[in-house]
């Protein structure tokens, strides 16, 4: 796979993700977020069961370490959507992605000491650039309406914090396991996961039923999420991490509050100053100048380590 291939696979990526918020914000609005993790990864499981009974996927897990594996579904998705989700509920969907779009440099501590990956000078200055302009974009103030809570931005650091391990030990698994092998993991153990906790909370506090709290807006939100937010967009971070160096790949998530803002201005009619303008810029500069090729050296991350055929 050539590097432009793998450049907008993180593009991709990235744009699905910075949508989410407003898509995840508006299904919280018919679903609790439990009946919202389980219907997305349902959906997702479902999906990639059927690509792998169609023979356009290849699931192989026999042989292979399970340890690995099973600490990066830990993370990503238990932990981190769990956070995310009722950290959204909490606080206005710009101010969510704004926070998340800090990634990089929770991905650049933690590769250093678990992956032993450096960045050259040239790099480290471009992550440092990109996340000034994150830390610029969100001092400049959230484009979302609703307050903040305490406790809601919290829970969107921890979701921020797990999803900086998920990028390092994903990257890790990239050894052992295809793209497709990690993703339909993920999928699956949210899927169990989160229906369990729904199936738990319904016993619990039984009220309307799914259908009668629903709409056709609200299902819509539940595809968005399951397929494209959940099997695409996951599918394609698995396979930069697989090509780049994980502070590399959790670069584009920077990408990920620009797309929120874009959406708020679209979307939403909301103002876009000067400040978010220049946060802007340094950003996808800072994008740039940490995946740009260097003299004498390929422009992609080596791999880790070859898949077992």
């Amino acid at each position: 796979m050539n590097a432009r291939s793998v450049y907008l696979a993180g593009l991709g990526w990235s744009s699905i993700f910075g949508l989410s918020f407003l898509v995840t914000k508006s299904a919280l609005e018919a679903f609790s977020p439990l009946e919202l993790l389980f219907l997305r990864f349902a959906l997702a499981t479902a999906a990639l069961l059927a690509l792998s009974l169609l023979g356009a996927l290849r699931l192989r897990y026999r042989g292979k370490p399970r340890g690995i594996l099973a600490l990066t579904c830990l993370f990503q998705p238990l932990l981190y959507f769990l956070f995310e989700t009722y950290g959204v509920k909490a606080t206005a969907s710009s101010t969510a992605g704004l926070i998340l779009g800090a990634m990089p440099a929770a991905v650049a501590a933690l590769s250093l000491p678990l992956l032993g990956e450096r960045l050259s000078a040239p790099r480290a200055a471009g992550l440092a650039l990109s996340v000034a302009g994150v830390g610029l974009v969100a001092f400049a103030g959230g484009a979302g309406g609703g307050a903040d809570s305490p406790g809601g931005i919290l829970l969107v650091v921890l979701a921020l914090a797990s999803a900086a391990f998920y990028n390092v030990l994903s990257r890790k698994a990239s050894a052992w396991y295809s793209p497709a092998e990690i993703t339909f993991a993920m999928m699956a153990s949210g899927a169990a996961f989160f229906g369990a906790l729904a199936l738990a909370e319904d016993l619990l506090r039984p009220g309307p039923s799914l259908l009668a709290r629903s709409s056709p807006a609200a299902w819509g939100a539940v595809a968005y999420l399951g397929i494209l937010s959940s099997v695409l967009a996951f599918f394609l971070v698995n396979l930069t991490l697989s090509r780049l160096k994980a502070a590399q790949s959790a670069l584009f998530g920077a990408l990920v509050p620009l797309v929120s803002l874009a959406a708020g201005l679209l979307l939403r009619g909301e103002e876009l100053g000067p400040a978010k303008l220049l946060g802007a810029a340094a950003i996808l500069g800072g994008l740039w100048a940490t995946n740009a090729p260097e003299r004498g050296k390929a422009p992609l991350g080596e791999p880790i380590g070859e898949l077992p055929r």
